[in-house]
């Protein structure tokens, strides 16, 4: 082992669990997938004599979920943190290697979201040991899939009844109760290929493309400015990728673009389409050459609003508020493991040491207080939500 371990067992456990590579099958350099955080959430539960049990959402991979009773057995509490992590590739510093310097804990999954995770677990145990049973039975969850398709959280929501959520994301400490949503597509057009040397003959699907993508700007865009929400803003719209042609004395009979859009609560992954299609439609009216056509979205996951109103959102800022002497109330504008519980109207909050900063990046790391901090807000959420 190249790295000290910490005299603090919660951040002892946080560096074995970074010292896990967990990175997503989905992205370069996936290759041992969640199963490492399975054992090891399986140990560590054992150990503390709290049932836990599998659920396997892909060929091999699984869910962890572990219950820890409660006064009524009825409202079940969750506390979710996502086991997989971004790909290590561009990292330039050892990647499982959990150093701790000058207050910060280093490697991949640091942040995102294993210091979130080892937290959860703590307060956890804390309750364990101190002989305390909360109001409500406390689930943990650790899942797959998060940084590809959320197959985890999906199929945790499908089969699991509870009355809130906590969801483990580098939030700075912040409570937020709002986060946008998502939807991806392809857009197509077809052309016609000819001989870049007579191109009257041939219809470009770029130069079409180019001319569809300008007037969805000029389209969507002002419709996207006059929606707003609460802590979010607008949604968003991006044209993230694009490829057409075959070789350059071509005539181009394909071009296709991948479009990402951010949703707030209200909107739906079927209205957004739609609006997109409108524009195609008037577009394909005013030329009879254009020949576009929009897939089925390849990923969609719902925007969260949970009511600022709602206990779970007052529990947890009375948890920080105890903590750290003040509570915020939040909203970003990614998509988190929440969309699935909030898709089913489960009051659901974000809330995880680290900053977002720090996620995916070259160098990631996490401050250790924070870290230590988030044990204390996680244990009286759970102690608090009655």
């Amino acid at each position: 082992m190249t790295w000290t371990r910490s005299d603090n067992e919660i951040l002892a456990t946080l560096q074995d669990l970074v010292a896990i590579d967990s990175v997503n099958p989905a992205l370069p350099g996936g290759q041992q997938g969640e199963g490492g955080m399975v054992e090891y959430l399986s140990a560590f539960f054992t150990a503390l004599d709290i049932p836990y049990q599998l659920s396997e959402v892909l060929p091999g991979r699984h869910n962890f979920i572990a219950r820890f009773a409660g006064e009524n057995p009825e409202r079940q509490l969750l506390f979710e943190c996502h086991m997989d992590t971004a790909s290590a590739e561009v990292m330039t510093i050892p990647p499982f290697e959990p150093h701790i310097r000058d207050g910060l804990l280093y490697g991949r999954g640091s942040c995102d979201t294993k210091a979130g995770g080892a937290a959860m677990i703590h307060a956890i145990k804390r309750l364990r040991e101190a002989g305390i049973t909360p109001p409500r039975p406390i689930l943990y969850a650790g899942t797959i899939d998060e940084e590809a398709f959320f197959a985890g959280t999906n199929h945790l929501a499908e089969h699991l009844d509870v009355e809130a959520a906590v969801i483990c994301e580098p939030t700075d400490l912040d409570v937020v109760r709002a986060h946008k949503g998502a939807v991806r597509f392809h857009l197509n057009v077809t052309g016609k290929a000819a001989h870049s040397a007579k191109p009257h003959l041939g219809i470009n699907a770029i130069t079409k493309m180019a001319r569809l993508i300008a007037r969805i700007a000029d389209e969507i865009s002002p419709q996207y400015a006059e929606l707003s929400y609460p802590l979010l803003g607008s949604p968003t719209f991006n044209v993230g990728t694009i490829a057409g042609g075959a070789q350059v004395n071509f005539v181009p009979d394909q071009c296709r673009i991948a479009i990402d859009c951010r949703l707030i609560p209200g909107q739906t992954p079927e209205g957004v389409v739609a609006g997109f299609k409108e524009v195609i439609a008037r577009a394909k009216a005013e030329d009879d050459a254009l020949d576009a056509t929009i897939e089925d979205p390849f990923f969609i996951c719902a925007a969260l609003g949970t009511d600022e109103n709602a206990h779970i959102v007052s529990s947890a800022a009375a948890a920080c508020d105890k903590v750290l002497g003040k509570a915020t109330i939040a909203g970003v504008p990614y998509a988190t493991d929440g969309s699935p519980f909030s898709a089913r109207g489960v009051p659901t909050i974000v809330l995880g040491p680290g900053s977002i900063d720090q996620a995916h990046g070259a160098v990631e790391w996490v401050e250790c207080q924070q870290v230590v901090q988030a044990v204390d807000i996680y244990q009286q959420i759970m102690q608090r939500c009655d």
